[in-house]
Formats: C-alpha cells, sequence, structure tokens
C-alpha cells in the first residue's frame, strides 16, 4: 500500500512538471524593442494615447517593423484621430495588460505606458 502511494505521488510530480512547463505566461515573450516618447496627446484607430513614455513588445514580428520613422508605431501616430488602421491591423479592444495592435493570430506588438 506504502509503495503504491509513493508510485502515484511521483506520477502526480510528474504530470504537474509536465503540465507546468508547457503553460506560456501571457504577454510578450521577447525583451522589449525600446522606449518611445509621445509628445502629444495622440489617438489611435479611436483610441486615447496621452503624452509620455512608451515600451514597445511585439509578438512574432521584429522590433524594426515597429520602431523608428518607418516603424509600424509611428505610421499609425500619422492617422487621423478617426482613420482605420491599415488592413490586416486591428486594435485588440479589451486585451488584457497594454493596449495591442495586431496584423494576425499571434502577430502584432503591446504599447505599454510607463510614465
Amino acid at each position: 500500500m506504502k509503495n503504491k502511494l509513493i508510485k502515484s505521488l511521483i506520477l502526480l510530480g510528474v504530470v504537474l512538471l509536465t503540465v507546468t512547463s508547457c503553460i506560456k505566461e501571457a504577454g510578450p515573450q521577447t525583451p522589449p524593442c525600446g522606449i518611445v516618447e509621445i509628445t502629444t496627446n495622440e489617438v489611435i484607430a479611436g483610441v486615447q494615447f496621452p503624452k509620455g513614455q512608451y515600451q514597445i513588445n511585439v509578438f512574432g514580428m521584429s522590433c524594426e517593423e515597429v520602431m523608428g520613422d518607418e516603424g509600424l508605431l509611428n505610421k499609425f501616430l500619422q492617422l487621423g484621430d478617426n482613420e482605420p488602421l491599415p488592413e490586416p491591423w486591428s486594435y485588440l479592444d479589451g486585451a488584457v495588460g497594454a493596449p495591442k495592435f495586431e496584423k494576425g493570430s499571434g502577430v502584432g506588438f503591446r504599447v505599454e505606458r510607463i510614465d
């Protein structure tokens, strides 16, 4: 009986370890791309972005695609207040954490205000 209990506990431990190692944390899995300073209050796709510093994280794409003068974030900031995002981009309304922009499943970036 005691050996059976010990074997069951070991098996349970292995199962829990396996399940735990398969669970990914929510949010970006890479280091931040950097900090962007927005110097005026902006609206992107109808969403208010007050002036301040924002940390940019990407998922499923490179930092270079989002950052800099030619990057997506700068292009989005240049849109009119009520102008839609270019296809196939969308704003993930109700996303947990910082505001997120998504191109498709698992591809996009997060803009998190840090000050």
